[in-house]
Parts: structure tokens; C-alpha cells; sequence
């Protein structure tokens, strides 16, 4: 069983709207994201909740309980394991939603690195002809390196 918690919640106005009773349910949707700044946390935002409803997250055995924002919104940070499985969202009466597990959300973030270096990349061997490779201050991502490497190389071959 993985251990969860959740912190900086932006939950924004937390005032009850009544509803027209012939009003449908707004469709609701969640997922996980895996923090960029610190890869061992992982955010879970959900949108088209039902305005100042209960909410609970839970991952493995462990829940944690919330109210939608006014406009229907939810974002929250997790700190789970890997084994703890993957992470639901219940609107309280309504039906569970998998928001996706750690590993989804880590291969996404592989994934968006790559392709952001590999825009990065090819722009700049586009307009320079060089294959310079990304300078900062801090660590480079290693996938974002990757796509870097691979946009430059194919920006390169193709315009220069």
C-alpha cells in the first residue's frame, strides 16, 4: 500500500451553486501529471466537476477527500509510490474515474521532454546550422537531451 498525500491545492472559491434542476451533470475528467521540478511528486487536476462537490482522490488504499473549486475544478499534489497502482477521482454520488497511474504518468513525461528538445533542437540547427547543445544552469533533462540531439541532427540534414 503506497502512501498518499496532498498539498497546494488550488481550489479557488469554494461557494455552492445551485444548479436549474433540468441542468445535466457537467462531464467530468481527471489525470496525473509527473512534477517537472521534482519527478518523485506527481499533480492530479480534474475539470468538469460539479461546483463545490466532494471530491476524493485515492491511490492503493489510501484517500484523501476535497470540494471542487466554483468553476468545477480540482488540482492537487501527490506524493505516491510506484506500487500504489493508479489514481481515481470520485465525485461524492457519482462514479469513478481512473485519472491514470505513475508509470502513465512518467512515460507522458518522458515523452513531452523528448519532443520539447526536439522542437528546441531543430529550431536552432535550423537557423544556425550547428548542433549546439542545450546550456543552463541547471541539469538537463536526459530525454529532453536526447530529443535535442535528434532534432538538431535532423534539422541539419535537411537545411543545411
Amino acid at each position: 500500500m503506497a502512501p498518499l498525500a496532498l498539498s497546494s491545492l488550488a481550489l479557488g472559491s469554494l461557494s455552492l451553486m445551485a444548479a436549474p434542476a433540468q441542468a445535466a451533470t457537467p462531464k467530468a475528467t481527471c489525470h496525473v501529471t509527473q512534477d517537472v521540478q521534482k519527478p518523485e511528486r506527481f499533480n492530479v487536476v480534474g475539470t468538469g466537476l460539479t461546483p463545490g462537490a466532494d471530491v476524493s482522490i485515492s491511490q492503493g488504499g489510501a484517500t484523501a477527500f476535497f470540494r471542487a473549486s466554483a468553476d468545477g475544478g480540482l488540482s492537487g499534489t501527490l506524493t505516491v509510490s510506484q506500487k500504489g497502482g493508479p489514481v481515481s477521482m470520485q465525485e461524492e454520488g457519482g462514479r469513478k474515474l481512473s485519472c491514470g497511474s505513475v508509470k502513465q504518468a512518467e512515460e507522458q513525461q518522458t515523452q513531452d521532454q523528448f519532443a520539447k528538445g526536439y522542437k528546441d533542437g531543430f529550431n536552432l540547427a535550423k537557423a544556425t546550422c550547428k548542433a549546439q547543445a542545450p546550456q543552463g544552469v541547471t541539469a538537463v533533462d536526459p530525454n529532453y537531451e536526447k530529443g535535442f540531439n535528434a532534432g538538431a541532427a535532423a534539422a541539419i540534414a535537411k537545411f543545411c
